[in-house]
């Protein structure tokens, strides 16, 4: 057995080379497949939102499209099928698709539920938890954030502690809220605080696991504040501006009412 030591050198970097492009295309794969179950769960959500009337007359006020009760989950279906079919374009374009049709039937078969069904089990996982128990619970912009940062981490950092680490943060955050939730003096903002403490909670933890690389360290930071800003620039345009009521307006949203109302009060 010869020893990669005794290789020459330009042998060593084409099997690090190979072994590189290999696992980008075995991602891709997981990628074609995880983009194909989001893009039939965004034409699923897509089709449920069109069956929710656009316009309709109440007491014999006409209310507008844009306060329409279809309009905020149309937006999320069309934004989770645009960002589904850039996944897919990418996967496609580093030979996700193609690696899939040309490899052996045995090895596609043991490849995929150990990578691309797992991937596509946690995502649903995630959705699932957020629409039937952080949103219905949950001051909505503290569930969109917390939702935003247990999505998008494990993936976009892709280090493999983080799924189960943000899958227990998840489903502990599910549990609390439930307790919490049929405890009939338990504050609204008992509930909000249980998201906070779990997206700073899980925060923390992984940067502790990411602490030894700053690259990683720096999509943490970018995936925390994306998260952040997307429920704060979001929540007010639905809520304040096409005046669309939102599922729980809790700590975060009822601040913002009472900033609105100092500020129209001074105006």
């Amino acid at each position: 057995m010869v020893d990669s030591k005794q290789l020459p050198d330009s042998e060593n970097r084409e099997g690090a080379a190979f072994s590189e492009n290999d696992e980008l295309i075995q991602r891709r794969r997981r990628d074609f497949f995880t983009s194909l179950a989001l893009l039939l769960l965004a034409f699923a959500m897509l089709a449920k939102s069109l069956t929710f009337p656009m316009t309709d007359s109440y007491g014999g006020v006409t209310n507008a499209w844009y306060v329409s009760p279809a309009l905020f989950p149309l937006s999320i279906a069309v934004t989770l099928g645009l960002v589904s079919l850039l996944l897919l374009r990418r996967a496609i374009l580093d030979g996700g698709a193609r690696r899939r049709e040309r490899a052996p039937k045995d090895r596609s078969k043991a490849s995929f539920p150990a990578s691309a069904s797992c991937r596509v089990a946690v995502i649903m996982a995630f959705i699932g938890l957020y629409v039937y128990s952080f949103v219905p619970s949950v001051d909505f912009a503290l569930a969109s954030a917390l939702f935003l940062f247990l999505f998008i981490t494990p993936f976009y950092i892709e280090k493999v502690a983080l799924i189960p680490l943000t899958l227990i943060g998840a489903v502990s955050a599910c549990v609390l809220i439930t307790l919490l939730s049929h405890r009939p003096t338990a504050h609204q903002y008992a509930l909000d605080g249980v998201a906070i403490a779990t997206l700073l909670t899980v925060a923390t933890i992984a940067w502790w696991l990411l602490r030894h690389a700053p690259l990683e360290c720096k999509k943490l930071r970018t995936v925390l504040l994306v998260s952040i800003a997307v429920p704060l620039v979001l929540v007010p345009i639905f809520r304040f501006f096409l005046l669309v009521p939102l599922p729980v307006e809790g700590l975060v949203i009822d601040t913002m009412q009472a900033l609105v109302s100092h500020l129209t009060a001074q105006g």
